[in-house]
């Protein structure tokens, strides 16, 4: 039987887990606040310490590093509401066993509590270099109380003071570069480079001198030596986003520059050391490219030595309400702005999204939002206006003539054929044809605003009459697909 101390200052939760723990055989003490929590500590020595961050007066973070002094070997498990990877590396840093966010399910404080009471050594300690530290800019929509989103503060800190190669898979628009750019600032590599390539973005014929540089005359525009990002990322991180597009022929040289931590630039046969921490993204699952022959094995194994899952939004919706804080505030300063917050309608409504750009698409929803908003607060109607989804329909709406509304449809519709045509549906012809079918969506409905009057119509589109009959009768000649 131990003694387990629970500090935190909402008397239900201290007896909620006071009766788990009495249930499994210990004895519970409570503290109401973090000075108590250390008063406890040291005079009659808990086994084991639930410590509460936000508590009247001092806080757990405070009243950790006292209780860590006072009793190194405690194990202290640090619980929050308003988790982020800031406060996750501060607990566990200053030496916190573990880290939950609220609300926490009582399956996982069993599991926790057993496991920290049976602990041999009693603590663990964060990896090399995790600190309290801000995160650098473009840090604020790593936040979350979700299970999940905690989970990935944890490893991350767990993770930044090793040398590990990390696999991120998530879809689109989670986040996987944030959580690329806190593994190398919350680590000793922070004060190095950074360098991240889309390999989705580059041209194959253009990748492999991306990735390796080249020297000069290696090829037709070769006109000067150049780095590449290998080179470039020195001994700091080298982010590979999107490596599951990354050509098969370049697969092969990148396994072999990973086995033997060198490389050769286009046109060069001089080896050069490559001393940069890999870390790789993908929004495909690499697992079920392997099977269908289009990613190598002994690469995704290299590379999958250690894999962070970062979840999608629509699996973390209780995570909206945290992220809209930091979303507002950048919105509010990018655009001049003083939105206080969110209408609870609006809210409902946000939360009840599905979210397939996931929260780079509720940037973009929050930032239009902030540009329409007829008041300090964030109304229903704010958010119909600019998650109106079909672009055509927009221009037809008088009320809703502005740029905000319409880059809301175009980004709408855009998040969902990109996504169609990572789902494997037909793609050959995905930019031609997405182009062909808004130049005729966005004809008709201005035919429809000026009752089929040609000339008023190319007028209200700035085109010329010409122009507006040829794109007519393109649209005339072309069977129904």
């Amino acid at each position: 039987m131990s003694t387990i101390l629970i500090a935190d200052d909402e008397r239900s939760i201290c007896e909620a887990f006071a009766a788990l723990v009495e249930s499994e055989g210990h004895t519970a003490l409570i503290a109401a606040n973090a000075d108590e929590a250390v008063r406890l500590v040291r005079t009659r020595a808990p086994a084991l310490a639930f410590l509460d961050v936000r508590m009247p007066g001092k806080d757990g973070l405070a009243a950790l590093a006292e209780i860590k002094a006072a009793q190194p070997q405690l194990p202290v498990i640090v619980m929050t509401a308003y988790g982020t990877l800031q406060t996750a590396a501060s607990a566990l840093g200053q030496g916190a066993f573990d880290y939950l966010g609220k609300p926490i399910e009582l399956d996982q404080l069993r599991r926790v509590l057993r496991r920290a009471v049976h602990s041999a050594s009693g603590s663990v300690v964060a990896a090399s270099g995790a600190s309290g530290a801000e995160a650098g800019p473009g840090y604020g929509t790593l936040v979350g109380q979700s299970p999940a989103m905690q989970e990935i503060f944890k490893l991350i800190v767990m993770l930044s003071g090793t040398d590990l190669t990390v696999l991120i898979q998530g879809e689109s628009g989670v986040g996987k570069e944030l959580v690329a750019r806190a593994l190398h600032t919350q680590g000793s590599r922070a004060g190095e480079p950074f360098i991240a390539l889309n390999c989705a973005a580059i041209p194959e014929s253009l990748i492999e001198a991306e990735l390796f540089g080249h020297e000069r005359g290696a090829f037709t525009d070769a006109r000067e030596a150049r780095r590449g990002r290998f080179e470039a990322a020195g001994r700091g991180t080298l982010f590979l986003d999107e490596i599951g597009e990354m050509p098969r022929p370049l697969q092969s040289k990148l396994l072999r520059v990973l086995q033997e931590r060198v490389f050769e630039r286009v046109g060069s046969l001089t080896p050069t050391p490559f001393a940069a921490r890999l870390v790789a993204a993908s929004n495909r699952d690499l697992a079920a490219e392997v099977r269908a022959g289009r990613f190598r094995e002994d690469l995704y194994h290299r590379l999958n030595i250690v894999t962070l899952h970062v979840p999608a939004l629509r699996d973390r919706l209780n995570d909206i309400p945290v992220l809209l804080r930091t979303l507002l505030a950048r919105a509010n300063t990018e655009l001049g702005r003083n939105v206080r917050g969110v209408e609870p309608a609006a809210l409902e409504r946000l939360q009840e999204h599905s979210w397939p750009g996931n929260v780079r698409e509720l940037e973009h929803t929050v930032k239009r939002a902030v540009l329409v908003a007829r008041g300090e607060l964030l109304s229903l109607d704010d958010l119909e206006i600019v998650m109106r989804a079909d672009p055509a329909e927009a221009i037809a709406a008088p009320e809703a003539a502005s740029a905000a509304v319409l880059l809301g449809g175009l980004d709408a519709l855009a998040t969902k054929i990109v996504a169609a045509g990572a789902l494997g549906l037909p793609s050959e012809h995905l930019f031609d044809d997405t182009v062909r079918r808004l130049e005729t969506a966005l004809v008709e409905a201005a035919l429809r605003r000026t009752q089929g009057n040609r000339a008023a119509a190319a007028k209200l589109l700035g085109i010329n009459r010409a122009t507006l009959r040829s794109r007519i009768a393109q649209d005339d000649e072309e069977p129904d697909s």
